[in-house]
């Protein structure tokens, strides 16, 4: 039985471009004349089910988002209104937000997924950005950060109403600064609901919620359909990745096995078996070798490494000089595969990206590297691509 649902990244992000055009999905758009509002500006609302790490809470013309991983308390009240008195206030943010910044890429993602792109003024790491829309803007509306001149990039940032980073990010000590933390969720599901963190900044609440519960749904349909379909014949999947030795490690190679919450659920839930169930969120090995005899029982690789962009060059990292005197499965079987399919003229890589948002497409991805013959025919990888069968990445550009 072949699934004949087929999602592709265009056909994800197309009907969210025309939001961008339109106020279909928006709430309380326009400022309040005074403060302490009986009325409920907020009717839609967003309940969060999968993620752990944020939380919402709604009054009448403010809301309070929580970051639970850093304790921050963001305090969202409608524009034209005074800031509310609330105590432990990380920032009070005027809404809905019409001038925002983000320094990682996978904010903005998130912003186009919701249609406010256009309201995004600057960006961080822009040539990493893979998005062919933002790559777009980036000619002539959005501005990047002028990360060389810290002097205009704290103007930037304060010509914004909020610029989202990451704890730890660069240049993260403004006022006006909101964390998001989505790649700390243990769940695919949940890092994608982050979607409802974003959207509570613009009043886009309809839009995350609907937007959401599709990713949701086509979610549970892909996973259902591959488990029913290979209960009794599940692929055991490794991430792996090499560090070449460099002044930040001793100058020492290390290999790693990583076992993240959110990739057990992918796996699981993509029909398949992670390598093993250790309790640690990854395993670091000092030699090829021990790296190598703990590989044994895996039949797909996923390569996570920086430097490994070719079939020759894992195979040298690893330190497997002959394929044909080995008797890995993986190797035999060439399901030898890397999430860089997906790339920016500047090598940027989109699995840091689209794939956060849109945990559905992700896990159609994964069903076809662990079962091929489970989507539509004609169906074409997203991110992952075959190096063992010498597959090429794919460059995005603004006229893509």
């Amino acid at each position: 039985m072949k699934l004949f649902i087929s999602l592709s990244l265009a056909s994800l992000l197309a009907p969210l471009a025309a939001l961008s055009q339109s106020t279909d999905g928006l709430q309380s758009t326009s400022c309040v004349t005074s403060s302490g509002s009986s009325t409920d500006l907020y009717k839609t609302k967003s309940e969060i089910k999968y993620a752990k790490l944020f939380s919402i809470e709604y009054h009448n013309d403010y809301k309070v988002v929580n970051n639970l991983s850093t304790k921050d308390k963001y305090i969202l009240y409608q524009c034209g209104s005074d800031k509310p008195s609330v105590n432990d206030a990380s920032a009070f943010i005027p809404i809905p937000v019409s001038k925002a910044a983000t320094w990682a890429t996978t904010a903005a993602i998130f912003l186009e997924a919701l249609g406010v792109q256009n309201d995004i003024q600057n960006l961080g790491t822009a040539p990493s950005v893979v998005s062919s829309c933002l790559q777009k803007l980036l000619e002539d509306v959005i501005e990047p950060f002028n990360e060389g001149n810290s002097t205009h990039t704290d103007e930037q940032e304060q010509s914004n109403t909020v610029v989202f980073n990451m704890p730890g990010g660069q240049d993260d000590d403004t006022s006006n600064t909101v964390y998001s933390v989505e790649y700390l969720e243990n769940s695919a599901l949940g890092r994608s609901e982050w979607v409802k963190f974003f959207a509570a900044f613009f009043n886009a609440e309809e839009r995350a919620n609907k937007l959401f519960e599709a990713i949701a749904s086509n979610y549970e349909c892909f996973s259902t359909k591959a488990n029913d379909e290979y209960n009794d014949i599940r692929p055991v999947v490794a991430w792996t990745s090499y560090a070449a030795p460099t002044e930040y490690n001793n100058n020492t190679a290390y290999w790693q096995i990583s076992f993240a919450d959110y990739k057990y659920d992918l796996i699981r839930d993509a029909g398949a078996r992670m390598l093993n169930t250790t309790g640690s969120q990854s395993t670091m090995f000092s030699s090829s070798q021990a790296f190598l005899d703990a590989l044994e029982e895996a039949d797909i690789l996923i390569d996570e490494s920086f430097v490994s962009y070719s079939y020759k060059d894992l195979l040298k990292n690893y330190g497997i000089d002959d394929k044909t005197g080995t008797t890995y499965s993986w190797l035999e079987s060439d399901r030898v595969y890397r999430p860089d399919r997906l790339q920016s003229t500047a090598g940027g890589l989109d699995w840091f990206e689209a794939p956060v948002a849109f945990a559905d497409a992700l896990l159609q991805d994964l069903i076809s590297v662990a079962h091929p013959n489970f989507s539509k025919e004609g169906y074409s990888s997203i991110w992952f691509r075959n190096l063992a069968k010498n597959e090429t990445v794919t460059t995005v550009t603004a006229a893509s």
